[in-house]
């Protein structure tokens, strides 16, 4: 219990204190972007590249597939049940089904698997960080916009997938460090030295920036009185539902050890803030959204305790 809590409470100790940074007033939202996009175009490319050029060989077929086989099943099953259940209509479903499966695999997830399992679980992650945004965000724009009675065509669609991905500086970072890594050759000590200098502050920074960007919760009422149903629902389908379904799937397919305990820590990380990025964009559930990335990073103290206990 002692070493679970020396990899949990750190983390959401400094979720906190980015919380508290921002609402008190010690640290202006201009600051915080700063920190952000430093965190984002910056060090985290530096970790990834560094963790993944130096890695043990890894399986990411057999992990990628598991994660989204399971996110794709999950959102069409999620979107179904909205449907059916709920009785929400088509744009509404969509981004119910997004909140239940797309992650905080970035922000929140490199820190916490980096901290349980190295540079041997943060690689093993990149498979799940390059497609993850690339396959779920595209398919819930698609189905919220068609919704909302606008026809996206397959063109538009691909143009707007491949400029989201090529200028991805985590994505660019995981590709050049896949083509450096098909060499053979070892990372050269003064670039090894600098890329662990740059990608040290990865883990913190980014935690910090996470805390400062979720909402108070005396707006939570507001958030849950809009449909608590589907809150309650998303919350429990992200962080209990979908790691199950990951897990049983890269089971199946022979994942094991640290490949088979990143791939599921990936899937039980609370809703990505992409996802309430989205549903402003769109004017869909916005609120909700909202509520479920606070509520969700909340309970993740608990869920991700229990599942580190287990993987461990």
């Amino acid at each position: 219990m002692t070493q679970l809590l020396g990899i949990v409470a750190p983390v959401f100790a400094l979720i906190g204190i980015g919380w508290v940074s921002l609402h008190r007033g010690w640290m202006e939202p201009a600051g915080v972007r700063g920190l952000t996009n430093f965190a984002y175009f910056a060090s985290m490319p530096a970790l990834l590249f560094d963790s993944i050029a130096g890695a043990p060989p890894l399986h990411l077929v057999h992990v990628a597939g598991s994660f989204l086989v399971g996110a794709v099943a999950l959102f069409f099953l999620a979107m179904l049940a909205a449907r059916a259940a709920l009785r929400m209509q088509l744009a509404p479903a969509g981004m119910f089904a997004l909140t239940g499966v797309y992650g905080n695999t970035v922000m929140m997830g490199v820190p916490v698997i980096q901290a349980a399992y190295g540079r041997e679980g943060v690689a093993n992650l990149l498979a799940v960080v390059a497609f993850h945004s690339a396959v779920l965000l595209p398919l819930a724009s698609v189905v919220i916009e068609t919704g909302q009675g606008v026809r996206p065509g397959i063109a538009q669609t691909l143009r707007s997938v491949a400029r989201g991905l090529f200028s991805n500086p985590v994505v660019l970072s995981v590709m050049a460090a896949m083509v450096f890594r098909a060499t053979a050759l070892p990372v050269p000590a003064p670039l090894h030295a600098f890329l662990q200098l740059l990608g040290g502050a990865a883990a913190p920074v980014s935690l910090f920036c996470l805390g400062a960007s979720l909402p108070r919760p005396a707006t939570l009422g507001g958030h849950l009185a809009g449909n608590r149903a589907g809150l309650v629902g998303a919350v429990v389908l992200k962080l209990a539902i979908m790691p199950a379904v990951v897990g049983l799937i890269a089971h199946a397919v022979g994942v094991r050890g640290v490949a088979f305990a990143t791939v599921v820590l990936a899937a039980a990380m609370p809703t990505g803030a992409n996802a309430f990025l989205l549903a402003r964009r769109t004017g869909t559930m916005a609120e909700n959204t909202a509520g479920e990335v606070l509520v969700s990073t909340i309970l993740s103290v608990v869920t991700l305790t229990l599942l580190l206990s287990w993987l461990r």
